[in-house]
């Protein structure tokens, strides 16, 4: 909810090597009920509550996409909601991320599709029946499947690098990685493998609030992982056959 924190990450994740920052756009009323279950981490609010207090308005929107644009870093966001989605498309956006929760809410993946426009695909916690559903409605959309293990930090033996290999047999798209490990080798597998995009939390601090923050790169460090990824990447291209 604070416009000048998603400023100040803007700037620091693009000094810091990011090409995009992602945002999620949460429309409580749309989403979840005012007596929804919350996670143990809401301590003090409620899960409606959180979205509510921590939502920007359509104008605060449009100046976080502006402060992407002068930081050259493209502005990206997950819509848990068809509502989001119109609003998404009222700024203009350039691509779509869907997240993992909703790889299985079809109304609004069918509504992304007739944007033609570049879809960026999750996938934890779905499994091939949930993936192929997905993958038939936004195959003509640029895909990008990305291997997501849903678990916050997640432990490498559960990193599923190996699904990369499967998911390259099985659609003909694009892949990505989305890495929620407290390391930098899975990313660094990843490229190797051949994906062309890969996610990683980033925080301007693990003592902020919320849920994500303790398990999320800082400055420093996410600097040194971009870094790494990129010479990986250029290693990998010249030096390996595959």
């Amino acid at each position: 909810g604070s416009i000048s924190l998603a400023k100040k990450s803007i700037e620091v994740a693009a000094k810091s090597g990011a090409d995009a920052v992602k945002f999620q756009m949460h429309i409580p009323d749309e989403e979840t009920l005012k007596n929804a279950p919350s996670p143990k981490y809401f301590t003090n609010e409620s899960r409606y509550e959180y979205f509510k207090r921590t939502s920007f308005s359509f104008k605060q929107w449009k100046s976080i996409i502006y402060h992407c644009k002068i930081n050259n870093v493209e502005f990206l966001c997950s819509p848990f909601s068809s509502k989001a989605v119109d609003i998404l498309e009222k700024l203009q956006v350039k691509r779509y991320k869907i997240p993992s929760g909703e790889v299985t809410n079809l109304p609004m993946l069918r509504k992304i599709a007739k944007t033609n426009k570049e879809v960026l695909l999750s996938t934890g916690m779905s499994n091939f029946n949930e993936i192929n559903q997905a993958y038939k409605i936004c195959k003509n959309n640029d895909l990008t499947i990305m291997q997501c293990s849903s678990i916050y930090p997640c432990p490498e033996k559960s990193a599923g690098l190996n699904v990369i290999q499967l998911l390259k047999k099985k659609y003909k798209c694009k892949l990505g990685y989305s890495d929620h490990t407290l390391n930098h080798a899975s990313g660094i597998i990843a490229a190797y493998l051949g994906v062309e995009y890969i996610e990683k939390h980033f925080t301007t601090s693990k003592k902020l609030y919320g849920s994500d923050a303790k398990f999320s790169m800082e400055p420093k460090e996410f600097k040194n992982f971009c870094n790494e990824i990129k010479n990986s990447v250029i290693i990998s291209k010249n030096n390996v056959n595959k």
